[in-house]
C-alpha cells in the first residue's frame, strides 16, 4: 500500500522528497543555529493552513509566541491569515500550567495538549522546537528511552511531526554528517532532513538541504540549494562554480 503524502508548499522540495512528506511519521530536520530550521517548519504549517486548511500546531520551547510571530511575520509570513488553522504553544504557557519546578508533567502537559488539540480542532501537521530543549526541561534521564516514547506516542497521534534538533558543531571537525552525532534519535525517526551552510567562496556562504533518510519515499539523496526570497522558500540544484 503506497504511504500517502503531505505537500509541504515548498517550491522543489516535494520533489525531492518523492511526492511530500510520508503522513504520520515522525521527521527530524537537523542542522546548526542559522540554517533557518524554524522558519522552514513554520513555512510548511503556513502553506498547509492556506492551500488546503490544514491544522497545525507549532510547540516553540525556546522563544515566546510573540517572538516566534514577530520573526516569522519580519519574513514575510502571514500570521494572522493563518490564525485559526496555526496555533502556537510557548514555553511560558507550559511553565504557568505546570510550574517550573515540574520534571515528568513536561511531557504529560504535551500528551494532553496534543490530544486536546485533535479532540477539538483537529491537528494535521506537528512542529516540536526544539528536541534539545524539550530533552532539559523535561529532564529525560534515560535518553534513548524517553525519545523512543516520545516518537511512538507522535505517531500514535495519526498526525505529522516535524522535530527540530541542532546538530553539533564538532560533527564538522571530525568529518561527520550533522544528523550521525546524536544517534538515537536518528534511528528512532520515521525521517530526517538536514539543513547546513556551505562555503561557496571566501564571502559567501548557502543553505543546503538534503533528504538522509524517508521511509515510505522514493527520495532524492544529494544536496540541493536552499533559497529564501520574497517571503517564500525554494528547494533548487546545486550549481557549481
Amino acid at each position: 500500500m503506497e504511504t500517502r503524502k503531505v505537500p509541504t508548499y515548498i517550491d522543489g522540495l516535494d520533489d525531492t522528497l518523492g511526492g511530500g512528506l510520508p503522513a504520520g511519521h515522525v521527521i527530524l530536520l537537523s542542522g546548526l543555529p542559522g540554517t533557518m530550521k524554524s522558519s522552514l517548519s513554520y513555512a510548511i504549517l503556513h502553506g498547509n493552513a492556506r492551500g488546503r486548511g490544514a491544522k497545525g500546531l507549532y510547540v516553540t520551547l525556546e522563544q515566546t509566541r510573540k517572538s516566534l510571530e514577530s520573526q516569522m511575520a519580519s519574513m514575510g509570513f502571514d500570521v494572522e491569515a493563518v490564525r485559526g488553522e496555526v496555533h502556537l504553544l510557548d514555553v511560558g504557557t507550559i511553565q504557568k500550567e505546570i510550574g517550573r519546578s515540574a520534571t515528568k508533567p513536561w511531557m504529560e502537559f504535551l500528551r494532553r495538549t496534543l490530544h486536546t488539540t485533535k479532540d477539538i480542532d483537529g491537528i494535521d501537521l506537528v512542529v516540536i522546537d526544539s528536541l534539545e530543549a524539550l530533552e532539559v526541561l523535561a529532564k529525560f534521564q534515560d535518553r534513548r528511552t524517553e525519545i523512543f516514547q516520545l516518537f511512538e506516542w507522535l505517531r500514535d497521534l495519526g498526525a505529522t511531526t516535524i522535530v527540530l534538533a541542532e546538530a553539533t558543531p564538532e560533527s564538522l571537525f571530525l568529518g561527520l554528517e550533522p544528523a550521525i552525532v546524536h544517534k538515537d534519535e536518528t534511528f528512532l525517526a520515521d525521517g530526517i532532513i538536514e539543513l547546513k551552510m556551505h562555503q561557496i567562496s571566501d564571502v559567501e556562504v548557502q543553505r543546503r538541504i538534503r533528504v538522509v533518510k524517508m521511509r515510505g519515499s522514493n527520495h532524492k539523496t544529494g544536496f540541493q540549494a536552499l533559497v529564501f526570497e520574497d517571503g517564500r522558500f525554494q528547494v533548487t540544484s546545486v550549481i557549481s562554480l
